[in-house]
């Protein structure tokens, strides 16, 4: 394995499951050998899916204005952005990155990329993308390809 890429949310959370949205559609286009595609429904799955020596590229929402804007931070800017986390348990990625660090120094992949799509405030029970949100999918796709090599 040569990249980990993650996609986070819900998609039973509208704009949430853009990270999925995201993952799905980077299936579907098919990506160089030896990238692993992954899901995680909460943020705090990825203290042990951090576990790598490979690189990882995160993809999830972050509540900011306008919507439909992507993203790409390292662990440390996404720490210290005015992004607000999407999370239904308490515990954003940049949380969910430092407790793994500091859990398990020195077995965190050394490179964390995240990829972030802004969304309004996500809704429940509400399963497709806004418009906004949706028309974003296809530029962080390409973001994560780039990221990855492909």
């Amino acid at each position: 394995m040569h990249v980990r890429v993650i996609g986070l949310g819900q998609a039973a959370a509208g704009d949430d499951g853009v990270g999925l949205a995201v993952l799905e559609r980077l299936r579907e286009r098919g990506l160089p050998e030896g990238v692993e595609l992954l899901r995680a429904a909460e943020d705090s799955a990825l203290i042990s899916l951090l576990e790598t020596a490979a690189p990882v590229v995160l993809i999830d929402a972050a509540v900011a204005t306008p919507p439909g804007e992507v993203l790409e931070l390292t662990a440390d800017e996404l720490a210290s952005q005015s992004l607000r986390p999407v999370s239904t348990h308490g515990m954003g990625v940049a949380q969910a990155i430092a407790l793994a660090r500091a859990l398990a120094p020195g077995n965190v992949s050394p490179s964390v990329r995240i990829v972030a799509v802004t969304i309004a405030r996500p809704r429940r029970y509400r399963q497709r993308l806004s418009a906004a949100v949706a028309a974003a999918v296809p530029r962080a796709v390409d973001r994560v390809v780039a990221l990855v090599g492909g």
